[in-house]
Order: C-alpha cells, then sequence, then structure tokens
C-alpha cells in the first residue's frame, strides 16, 4: 500500500452538522485505503470537531479546520486544498456522498494526458432518481457548452496550486470556472462512466448559494471566459442565463438562441415547463 498515492478528500461543511455524518461515512466506506481526511467547517454555529474526531481511528489521517467566520465555500475549498498532503484531491460537499469504490475507480483511470478524472452522478429528489450520464471523454469545447462536469473530480493538488484553486471572487459557477481553467491548461476530462457519487437534493438544509447570487455568478463566469466562446457557445450560455431570469420563455426564443446541437434537448424541457 505504501507504493499508492495519498489522497486527500476535502470535506467542507456549513451548518448542516446532521447531514455531515453521513457523507463522511462515505469516505469512510472507500475500498482505496491510502487516504487523508481534510475537513473545513466554515463557520458553523455550532462547531463539528466532534463529529470529526470519531473518523481518526478508520481513516487514518484527519485534519480538521474551523473558520470562525464564515468565508464561503470556495475560500473553505481552497483552505482545505492547502492543508491537504495528498498527490490528489477529491471534494465532497457535506450533503452528498461517495459510492464505496468511487476513489480506486478513480484513481485507476486517472492519466496525466486528462486534466482530470470525474463520474456518472446519481441524483437523488424527493420522489425519485436519475444517473446523469456524461461523455467518456469531456472536452473543452463540449465544457463551454455548459457545466458537463458537475461540481466535483479526483485532481492532482499540484495542477490546483497551479491555476490559483477556486476563484473566491465568483459569487457562484466556481467549480464550473475552475473545470474550466484545468481543461483549457491540461487537456480534456476523462469520466468513469459509472455513478460513483450521490448528489442529495431531497433535504432542506442551508443552501449555500442564492438564486441571485447564482445569476450573478453565472454572468461572471460568462465575462470571464467569453474569449475562449465560439458564436453558438456565446448564444447557448445567454440563453440559459436568459432562462434562469425568466427572459427566454417563448418559443421563438429557444429556436432563436440554441444551437442545432441542444434544440431537442431544450424543447423537452420548454414544454415540460409549459405543460406543467
Amino acid at each position: 500500500m505504501s507504493d499508492y498515492p495519498l489522497v486527500s478528500a476535502v470535506v467542507t461543511t456549513h451548518n448542516r452538522k446532521d447531514l455531515l455524518k453521513r457523507a463522511l461515512d462515505s469516505v469512510k466506506a472507500q475500498t482505496y485505503q491510502k487516504l487523508e481526511l481534510v475537513v473545513v467547517d466554515d463557520g458553523s454555529t455550532e462547531s463539528v470537531e466532534s463529529i470529526v474526531s470519531e473518523y481518526e481511528r478508520s481513516v487514518g489521517r484527519v485534519l480538521y479546520h474551523r473558520n470562525e467566520k464564515a468565508k464561503g465555500a470556495c475560500a473553505a475549498r481552497n483552505k482545505g486544498i492547502e492543508l491537504s498532503n495528498g498527490e490528489y484531491i477529491a471534494g465532497l460537499d457535506d450533503d452528498d456522498e461517495w459510492m464505496p469504490g468511487r476513489i480506486q475507480k478513480m484513481m485507476d483511470a486517472y492519466r496525466d494526458e486528462y486534466a482530470f478524472v470525474t463520474s456518472d452522478v446519481l441524483h437523488i429528489y424527493p420522489n425519485r432518481k436519475l444517473v446523469w450520464k456524461k461523455d467518456a471523454v469531456i472536452t473543452l469545447e463540449r465544457l463551454l457548452y455548459s457545466n458537463q462536469v458537475g461540481n466535483q473530480g479526483l485532481i492532482k493538488k499540484e495542477r490546483l496550486l497551479e491555476i490559483g484553486g477556486f476563484d473566491e471572487s465568483l459569487s457562484s459557477a466556481q467549480d464550473y470556472d475552475l473545470w474550466v481553467r484545468l481543461s483549457e491548461r491540461y487537456g480534456p476530462i476523462r469520466n468513469v462512466q459509472e455513478p460513483l457519487q450521490k448528489i442529495n437534493l431531497d433535504h432542506d438544509g442551508e443552501q449555500i448559494t442564492t438564486p441571485r447570487n447564482q445569476l450573478k455568478g453565472y454572468l461572471q463566469f460568462y465575462n470571464k471566459h467569453k474569449h475562449l466562446m465560439n458564436r453558438d457557445q456565446r448564444r447557448y450560455q445567454l440563453y440559459t442565463i436568459r432562462k434562469a431570469t425568466g427572459k427566454a420563455n417563448r418559443l421563438s426564443d429557444l429556436i432563436n438562441w440554441v444551437p442545432a446541437k441542444f434544440l431537442w434537448k431544450e424543447l423537452k424541457v420548454f414544454l415540460l415547463r409549459k405543460l406543467g
């Protein structure tokens, strides 16, 4: 096992004490044994250090850091990256879970010619479950249309440091921004075509980003990266932003703004919305 690279599981948390243990249990259950657990508590009203300390015997090295005042998810993620000792970083939000084989399968898939590795995802809603199936290889060209990665990956720490980590000046879309910068610098992204992460959307926990901040963040993201985009990519990004503000609610908007390759997908969304 000494030949295996150390992977740092970076978990950020804020006022989700009841959900955090589930996330940490999923780190504990990993089949990949050379793990380090790094938990950054971003100014929760109640300290979670006692919860984190329970994993010291089962997850090897455990590091805990608490921000006395909340600094935001990206600042917390950057702090976790800074504190970590692993050659690789694997992020996990406090309300989500890893499947037991996630890290092992992503490490098996890792190659330096890819910017990083991600996986398919199981979305869990109150009344249904849905697997998000992604392309085996996600190119920068495809990524500039929309976020095809999601919110987490397995990435070399040195690469994260080289590009400056998460951009704390953005109000939202910080993960999307990071994927674009990594892909621009290091190449396409490899995806393990198996759901190795659960995204839990069936709880009432405190939300990190408000709708207003989400919209502001995507506008910031668009202005930051539009120089990389072709005409179709810009139009699709702007359509997505217009749709979020309620300004793209007519069929003519869809036809005029959406590239042909995404027309059927957006038409289905449009019809479902109109039919209630």
